[in-house]
């Protein structure tokens, strides 16, 4: 296992926000657009949801190697993995990566599903694009400097085995910089927050959407 140098980022003004076509999404409205009274409520939630977050994301370099087809190293030993194998072949490194929104959502959407379930779901949605739109916003500031790089990629997507959280968590030392912890389950908490691998390298595309990796083709968060 490699060792890593992990850096810290904290969300500046206007680093995080809410991403009203996916949280709509998520909430089932598909096409459909919500009445004036739930719409108020939304514009309610979303500015309270603001109010309780507190994003920062960390992240360390490693070199990624290819040992054979379909396995990976990308620094805390070989992965068998044919999507993440398509997905970085051609990266001469990667970029392992965590963010989280919080834990002050998750206490947000636990007070409302006491008291009032509706604010809590539609807190849930928003901030499901909120951790989204922040994990876009960091990818972008990290990889400025690259020439070419992969969209993130987490475990759970395709065949990346989800177990691979574990390694995610205790290289990133997330718990103490993030403070997100893992379930034996493999949820984390706070519930808004991401691990991933961005892959670089000159030879690389830019991928396209995460969903297309993903063999649910009836999931109704799917966006293409």
């Amino acid at each position: 296992m490699s060792d890593f140098t992990v850096e810290l980022k904290i969300a500046g003004t206007g680093e995080v926000k809410t991403v009203r076509e996916e949280a709509m999404r998520y909430l089932g409205y598909m096409k459909a657009s919500p009445d004036d009274i739930t719409e108020k409520l939304i514009e309610e939630c979303e500015k309270e949801l603001l109010n309780a977050v507190s994003a920062r994301c960390c992240y360390a370099r490693s070199e990624v190697r290819f040992p054979r087809e379909n396995v990976v190293d990308i620094g805390f030993g070989e992965i068998e993995s044919r999507d993440l194998y398509r997905h970085l072949k051609g990266c001469h490194s990667v970029i392992l990566f965590a963010a989280t929104i919080g834990i002050g959502v998750d206490r947000l959407i636990g007070k409302y599903g006491r008291i009032a379930p509706a604010k809590s779901v539609i807190i849930d949605a928003l901030g499901s694009s909120a951790i989204e739109y922040w994990c876009d916003t960091a990818e972008l500031d990290i990889t400025k400097d690259e020439e070419k790089h992969c969209s993130r990629f987490s475990a759970g997507y395709g065949d990346f085995p989800l177990s691979c959280q574990r390694d995610f968590v205790r290289c990133l030392d997330v718990a103490r910089k993030l403070g997100i912890t893992l379930s034996d389950s493999l949820l984390m908490t706070p519930t808004k927050s991401v691990t991933a691998v961005i892959g670089l390298g000159a030879e690389t595309r830019t991928c396209g959407n995460k969903c297309m990796s993903c063999n649910n083709k009836y999931c109704i968060y799917r966006s293409v």
